[in-house]
């Protein structure tokens, strides 16, 4: 899961940028999930479990927080998005949970996500953000 969640995107990012497709004012949304945040897994998960997706998780906000680092001085801007609670084959295990939980079909989630990269600036590099309300997830 590690591969594929945080050295996926690590990989992609540094692809784009070699061949010098990440110019100054470029934004590096990385798509990732508040199941990282090790502040919300006592709460969410007091019981522990599903380690692999937790720790890729938690990989994939340090991998952009990281590289958001090295890539601010080159006027790129990287930040963790959360998509939120969505409805899909992935989270059909949570099923009875979407009504209550407000989870929402896929294009709405969608259109959250690019509305929260439209929004993307500097300042929010290395930020984690949610975005079904737009309010920074603590790690």
């Amino acid at each position: 899961m590690i591969d594929i969640c945080a050295l996926g995107p690590l990989r992609i990012a540094s692809v784009l940028f070699n061949a010098g497709l990440l110019k100054e004012g470029s934004k590096v949304a990385n798509i990732t999930s508040q199941g990282g945040s090790v502040s919300w897994r006592t709460t969410q998960n007091p019981d522990g479990k599903d380690y692999g997706h937790h720790m890729s998780k938690a990989a994939a906000n340090m991998m952009g927080v990281l590289l958001n680092q090295e890539l601010k001085h080159k006027g790129v801007t990287v930040t963790n998005l959360h998509p939120g609670f969505n409805r899909t084959e992935m989270t059909a295990k949570y099923k009875e949970a979407w009504d209550i939980e407000g989870a929402v079909e896929p294009e709405v989630g969608a259109k959250r996500v690019m509305y929260e990269i439209g929004n993307m600036t500097p300042e929010m590099g290395g930020k984690f953000i949610n975005c079904e309300d737009g309010l920074e997830i603590p790690y």
